[in-house]
């Protein structure tokens, strides 16, 4: 690991990155502060209460570490593509008194058949690195995944927190898990929603967002939980409708400079939504 390195503390947590990543210095923002006081992880802890957890892009350790903390006995899955990050990860984990089962360097992606592909790397922000490159990227090569062969242990009973956020390649990410999303009913999904990120991915924003409504029950993340929050029917709010997916990503691509806005999404199966109303 090199020897320039940055840290910041949250709450109990410490993270260690590499100085001069902005996907390192992204954690000194609020927004993760925010997190590790939210009431998000106590609800899902008193609904689905997570036995698996998946951080697929889990960049250096913070939310896998939330993961683990909120879920001390849950099988703890971390995914991340970037080789030199492996090693922060382990870093941040083993510092914080803290452990994961499994780490993969690798992408999550749609097909099986798949084992290597090129991964595209941002040397001034790893949070910003993506499976297509942009220009003046180094390229990796990295393993293959999907989301059905990381859940292939799952239990029927068992509840599954995942975590999504690959910069625009979320649709394959989920294409690759269909099987197990289709037949699983205890699972909850947050997931990265950029369209401008969708676009330099190949990804039609509105399609994928069409393939989401219609298979599952998609809301809009607030962002900042409520204090004190209590139920998952709080937490979650309204559900997004059947044809407003192009009004809304119109709506989210404003919500920034040069249409680089974003959201989180929560996705559920549509089976815990009368489970859910008053838990």
């Amino acid at each position: 690991m090199t020897s320039e390195l940055g840290s910041v503390e949250i709450g109990d947590l410490t993270v260690t990155f590499r100085k001069g990543d902005s996907g390192g210095t992204h954690y000194y923002g609020r927004g993760h502060f925010e997190e590790f006081h939210s009431s998000f992880y106590s609800v899902l802890r008193n609904t689905i209460d997570p036995k698996v957890c998946i951080d697929v892009g889990a960049n250096y350790g913070y939310t896998g570490m939330l993961m683990r903390r909120a879920f001390p006995s849950c099988r703890l899955i971390l995914v991340e593509p970037i080789p030199w990050l492996a090693e922060f990860v382990a870093d941040n984990f083993a510092s914080n008194g803290i452990h994961f089962d499994h780490f993969y360097s690798a992408i999550v992606s749609n097909s099986p058949s798949v084992k290597k592909s090129a991964f595209g790397v941002n040397e001034k922000s790893s949070q910003d690195s993506r499976v297509i490159a942009q220009p003046g990227w180094s390229i990796v090569q990295t393993d293959v995944l999907t989301l059905d062969m990381l859940t292939k242990d799952v239990k029927a009973n068992e509840g599954v927190y995942i975590k999504i956020d690959t910069q625009g390649w979320e649709e394959r990410v989920f294409a690759g898990g269909r099987e197990f999303l289709s037949t699983h009913k205890n699972w909850f999904i947050k997931t990265e929603f950029a369209p401008y990120w969708m676009d330099s991915q190949s990804t039609d924003p509105v399609e994928f967002l069409q393939a989401l409504t219609a298979r599952y029950a998609v809301y809009e993340s607030p962002g900042r939980q409520r204090w004190n929050c209590l139920t998952l029917s709080d937490l979650i709010g309204a559900p997004l409708t059947p044809g407003c997916e192009e009004e809304f990503v119109s709506y989210v691509r404003k919500l920034a400079m040069n249409e680089k806005g974003w959201v989180d999404l929560y996705v559920l199966p549509p089976p815990k939504l009368g489970q859910f109303a008053e838990g």
